[in-house]
């Protein structure tokens, strides 16, 4: 445990950069992961940064209780995010490859995080409308099951992954 990992900070709303800032001033590695998009202005468009994970930032720092208490000491920190009632550490790739794709992209942009059992909905394509659950989840094609309940029966189809997002 004497070994620096990365750990996700849920802020307020609006309040990661304002967060970002105050860790930074503790003398904590940080990262924001920031995207770039096009703000229309009345007389202009120009490009500005927002986070790309709404709510989320990352602290590289090996976690002992007094550096935990200085985190959640920031006015706009929430919480760490958990897994199983401690801290969950980040890999190291997953923030690498968040800091390379957004160093080059433009147009990066959010997309639901989908995942098996997930209940979908279609959203474009000849099946619009159409509801299931994601069975399977491929580079660019899922596995979505359409099930008629209280007949149980179901039919599966392979969808392109664009075409369809979390169902409420």
């Amino acid at each position: 445990m004497n070994e620096a990992a990365w750990y996700a900070v849920y802020t307020r709303s609006r309040h990661e950069k304002q967060v970002a800032e105050y860790l930074e001033r503790q003398r904590l590695e940080t990262f924001l992961p920031l995207r770039r998009t096009w703000s229309s202005r009345q007389d202009r468009r120009v490009t500005i940064e927002i986070p790309a994970l709404p709510g989320y930032l990352f602290v590289r720092t090996v976690l002992y209780p007094e550096t935990r208490a200085l985190i959640k000491r920031s006015t706009g920190v929430l919480r760490l995010v958990e897994s199983v009632g401690r801290p969950a550490v980040i890999p190291d790739t997953q923030v690498v490859s968040l800091r390379t794709m957004l160093a080059y992209a433009f147009n990066a942009e959010g997309h639901p995080f989908l995942k098996v059992g997930d209940r979908v909905r279609v959203v474009r394509g000849p099946m619009v409308g159409a509801e299931g659950y994601l069975v399977r989840v491929a580079d660019s094609k899922h596995r979505l099951v359409i099930a008629v309940e209280y007949v149980n029966q179901a039919l599966s189809v392979d969808i392109d992954a664009h075409y369809v997002e979390l169902a409420d």
